[in-house]
């Protein structure tokens, strides 16, 4: 499994204009389907002994990646494909084939943190991700009246 079949996984930021209520759910299944195979496949030939270089390795790749952008551009793509690693990688990997799984998403990110010290990130589950998101209008969060709302429904469905 080589570099540059891994390194879309967070390069290709598309994905995170579907980080919403709405779209998350179908993007993350979609973004699983490409690239959870590939992930599975290198982390499987990698091993247990191999995982904290194959995060050293993909992280090379996208160093590599940043320094070819423009002096302008180079903090929002870092930003971006962090915001990829959060949002789509980091779950993708935690739902592959345990312990390995796990394991690689924390070499990962401790790989990001050991070069990064200043700008590390935290693991999180999709399910955890896509409870998140909040109901709002025009900004006002709504979630604890469209809550109460269901609950209201529920309790007269029950009588």
């Amino acid at each position: 499994m080589s570099l540059e079949q891994l390194a879309p996984a967070v390069r290709e930021t598309d994905y995170l204009k579907r980080f919403d209520r709405h779209q998350y759910d179908k993007a993350f299944r979609e973004y699983g389907e490409r690239f959870g195979p590939l992930y599975a496949e290198a982390i499987r030939a990698a091993g247990e002994a191999g995982l904290a270089d194959l995060a050293a390795s993909l992280m090379d790749e996208l160093e590599a990646g940043w320094r070819r952008q423009r002096i302008w551009n180079r903090t929002s793509v870092q930003i971006n494909e962090k915001q990829m690693m959060v949002a789509y990688l980091s779950p993708m990997l935690v739902e592959l084939e345990a312990p390995l799984g796990v394991a690689f998403a924390k070499a990962l990110r401790d790989t990001w943190s050991a070069r990064r010290p200043k700008d590390g990130y935290r693991i999180a589950s999709y399910e955890k991700l896509a409870s998140g998101f909040r109901n709002t209008i025009l900004g006002i969060d709504v979630s604890g009246f469209i809550n109460r709302k269901e609950q209201e429904s529920q309790e007269e469905e029950e009588f």
